[in-house]
């Protein structure tokens, strides 16, 4: 159970587990570290308000031991007449909930204006932390709460390449096999359930009153329809993935040679990108997680450009600003080409002379990209506020909330999330849904709470290409979101309940159960999760 310690009375032998800010704005990348002596103690104390430590990996007078198990009537909190059980219904696709002193986790959170937004983590009966992302639905422009499994997961590893032949070979089996049920059981007459445009995969949202609130009126919103499936998709999108990749190789290269950034490069293959992404997302968000990820600190902008991509797509952004979105993800990271080998690829904790040398990347970039001509206003100020967070911890300006751009606050939610899914020198990825959970718990002080909630709309709560764990106890690789219900994503069954791999993987679309006992997402996993690589399931 970790418990949560303000600055001053943090002492030397506490084990950080968290912080109140993401990891990458502090000298500490391990995410999780012993705080050895007063220096650490007071780099610790200068960054952050407050963290949260675990006792049982403290060491000295810090440590505790692990709690002796009372009887299960002690522990039982209806013992307790201060709290009030009640048994509630569950939505569509969970299991009965539990609600405690009348307040349910399916219910949305509201802000001080009544305005339903995504909720701040609570503290459950065994004080261990629980998130709620809210997810709202575009269908009813209404809210719908899922509750998001804290279990302290594995890290997540890299994942190994797998080539476009093989990723369309593999995909063209698995989502045939589930239009076919569809088109079956929707051709019986289940019109109540199905829907030809779900079938189809043409959905879109309705026209309504869908803008969020902190887009400029002068921005005028497209809706954006799936105009091919991921198998039809894909190898478009493999090979503007790899195009994509060897430029900013190139990129690197040339900036390191002292040669100007080549624009025209750099649009024309974005432009390939976005096309992609426009006709369908997932195919593209595939790719990068069935690819290995890379190491190197400058690959990172590819993940960072299709994550932006995909958010701006699910706003609603015209194409020209997808483009630049895409551009900015590319870019936002080329200064650190400027720095030290030995520093981007320390494995410890910073110093505090390191981490001012490593948060010059920001300038460093932006001088670089200003020898280049005719660069996009919008992609410059992006990429110098990457790092700003609205509460003016960030830097290099501590710019406070809306005077952090949309661009600025949008990079800073894609790039943290990102970093936090790739594996680094200092640190193993975490799994997507992981990272998920992580900017909930920073959303308001750091980041944009309703650009947060956006955010995990435009890539699923469950992101494509994630292992999750079924309430069957099954394991299951996500494929494609639902453009309905993103917590019912098509996804493939590769174990059985007792994790043993099956011989003949099973698809399933989670929002076409209509079992007796439907089958819901309990709770994402790290890839290796009991042995498992999500890519291997998708060879021939």
């Amino acid at each position: 159970m970790y418990r949560k310690v303000i600055g001053k009375e943090l002492k030397v032998g506490m084990f950080v587990a968290d912080l109140d800010r993401p990891w990458i704005d502090t000298p500490f990348l391990l995410q999780g570290f012993l705080i050895e002596d007063n220096g650490q103690l007071q780099q610790v104390r200068e960054c952050c308000q407050w963290v949260l430590v675990d006792p049982q990996r403290s060491i000295g007078n810090e440590y505790v031991g692990p709690a002796k198990k009372l009887p299960i009537e002690r522990r039982d909190l209806g013992a307790d007449p201060r709290v009030k059980i009640t048994r509630v219904a569950a939505p569509s696709g969970a299991s009965a909930a539990t609600t405690i002193n009348g307040s349910s986790p399916y219910a949305p959170r509201k802000n001080a204006s009544g305005e339903g937004r995504t909720a701040e983590p609570q503290r459950n009966s065994t004080g261990s932390r629980e998130f709620a992302v809210s997810v709202r639905s575009s269908a009813s422009n209404g809210h719908k709460t899922s509750d998001i499994d804290n279990a302290q997961l594995k890290n997540e590893r890299s994942i190994n390449n797998l080539s476009p032949e093989k990723s369309t070979g593999g995909l063209r089996g698995l989502f045939s096999q589930w239009r076919e049920s569809a088109k079956s059981l929707f051709a019986q007459g289940q019109k109540d359930t199905f829907d030809d445009d779900l079938i189809s995969g043409s959905y879109a949202p309705p026209q309504g009153d869908t803008r969020p609130s902190f887009l400029p009126e002068s921005v005028h919103l497209i809706i954006y329809e799936d105009k091919k499936t991921v198998e039809e998709e894909i190898s478009f999108a493999a090979s503007a993935f790899t195009r994509t990749s060897e430029l900013l190789n190139n990129v690197v290269e040339d900036i390191r040679g002292g040669n100007r950034l080549q624009l025209a490069s750099v649009e024309d293959v974005i432009e390939d990108m976005v096309d992609s992404m426009v006709r369908n997302p997932d195919a593209m968000m595939w790719v990068a997680r069935m690819r290995e990820k890379s190491s190197s600190a400058y690959g990172h902008g590819l993940n960072v450009a299709i994550s932006l991509v995909a958010f701006g797509r699910h706003l609603g952004y015209p194409k020209e600003s997808l483009s630049l979105l895409g551009m900015l993800g590319l870019l936002l990271d080329v200064g650190k080409i400027k720095l030290p080998e030995a520093l981007l690829e320390k494995a410890s904790i910073l110093t505090a002379e390191e981490f001012e040398l490593m948060k010059t990347h920001v300038t460093l970039g932006l001088n670089e990209l200003h020898k280049t001509p005719n660069i996009h206003p919008d992609v410059l100020e992006g990429i110098a506020q990457h790092h700003e967070r609205m509460n003016g911890t960030g830097y290099p300006a501590a710019l406070k909330g809306e005077k952090i751009s949309i661009f600025g606050r949008m990079s800073a939610i894609a790039d943290s999330y990102s970093a936090m899914t790739e594996k680094r020198s200092y640190a193993e990825a975490v799994s997507p849904h992981e990272a998920l959970q992580m900017l909930s718990n920073w959303s308001g002080p750091q980041f944009h709470p309703d650009m947060v909630e956006q955010f995990i709309q435009s890539i699923g709560a469950f992101p494509v290409g994630s292992l999750v764990e079924l309430s069957s106890g099954e394991v299951a690789v996500v494929a494609t979101h639902n453009k309905l219900k993103r917590l019912k994503p098509k996804v493939l069954v590769v174990t059985e309940a007792d994790k043993t791999v099956r011989k003949h993987p099973r698809t399933l679309d989670l929002i076409y159960d209509v079992s007796e006992k439907p089958v819901y997402i309990r709770r994402g996993l790290p890839n290796n999760s009991f042995g498992l690589d999500a890519t291997e399931f998708y060879l021939n």
